[in-house]
């Protein structure tokens, strides 16, 4: 049967259940889906264009709203049609023909799930740059994820489903209100893991966890100590040793505590001892410890987060 829309008319409407099929035979019509609380464009279907084969194979409700941008004319195909085409097509066809639409949509999943994944490092990027600018690590997240379009084309649905899923490993939370913000934890993570994976990038010889369980240890230690007695100079934690030591034996009873279990640490350049620990061979000499708590504590979320990016992002979006 064909039908025939004026400008402005809708055709088929974002959510409906699919029940029809349509073919374009003269004007055009404008694909309009709503992102967030506004609809967005996303081009036109003209003649010969086939509308809601999905829909109607599968009985799915239709992804987007068709708006007639000037005089319309479609074929209308219901499912007595098609059933009625279906019954002169030899008995195995009609099968085939769902497999190949369940396996379609499958493909289409697979691609927007990977989309998603390809931008996250340009929404790390992002978001670095804000929370730099933000007192806090908190900034509104409209100008991020229209940023994030431009850049890398992802539409605003799957931008905020993204930011969900980074919220879900605990690095950041949203804050609903007229203008939705997210804030981040530690306003330093996003930076600290844009640069690890574009590090993963041109090396692939980072391990899955950045720091051995000996480093993660003694940073653990430190920050535990820092907290409650840590004395604060010109932004740096001095600790005591004897304060390290006893927080030591009470977390980790039974693990001998050594000299050499600082080294890496203190050539990376993450903890520093007075009197300078190169220079002092036995452990029993050092007063004191110190390292700028806050960097420590960063290097402490990005050794927990890292592990999970790949993983646990992919099974939060899949839970969806």
């Amino acid at each position: 049967m064909r039908k025939k829309l004026q400008p402005r008319d809708i055709l088929v409407k974002e959510g409906d259940a699919g029940e029809k099929l349509y073919i374009v035979l003269k004007g055009e019509l404008q694909i309009q889906k709503k992102e967030g609380t506004k609809l967005q464009n996303y081009g036109f279907w003209g003649p010969r264009s086939i509308i809601g084969e999905e829909a109607l194979l599968s009985k799915m409700p239709y992804a987007y709203t068709l708006r007639a941008t000037e005089p319309v004319e479609v074929l209308e195909i219901t499912p007595e049609n098609l059933q009625e085409a279906f019954d002169k097509l030899p008995v195995w066809f009609p099968p085939l023909l769902r497999f190949m639409d369940r396996h379609a949509r499958k493909l289409e999943l697979n691609r927007k799930k990977l989309a998603k994944i390809y931008a996250l490092p340009a929404l790390l990027f992002l978001c670095a740059k804000y929370a730099q600018k933000s007192e806090d690590g908190t900034f509104p997240l409209v100008p991020l994820i229209e940023d994030l379009g431009v850049i890398h084309g992802l539409g605003h649905n799957d931008a905020f489903e993204l930011l969900r899923a980074l919220c879900d490993l605990g690095t950041a939370k949203l804050i609903p209100g007229d203008l939705t913000q997210i804030h981040f934890y530690r306003k330093n993570l996003p930076s600290l893991l844009y640069r690890t994976l574009l590090a993963r990038k041109k090396s692939k010889n980072i391990p899955r966890s950045l720091l051995s369980a000996n480093d993660q240890t003694i940073l653990t230690v430190f920050a535990s100590v820092a907290k409650t007695k840590g004395q604060e100079k010109q932004g740096t934690t001095f600790i005591h040793q004897k304060d390290f030591v006893a927080k030591y034996k009470e977390l980790f009873p039974g693990v001998k505590l050594t000299h050499r279990a600082f080294e890496n640490l203190v050539q990376c350049g993450y903890l520093f001892s007075v009197p300078e620990f190169l220079s002092t061979p036995n452990f029993k000499d050092i007063s004191q410890f110190y390292a700028d708590k806050e960097a420590v504590k960063d290097l402490l979320e990005l050794n927990r987060v890292y592990p999970l990016l790949d993983k646990k992002l992919i099974e939060s979006m899949e839970s969806r």
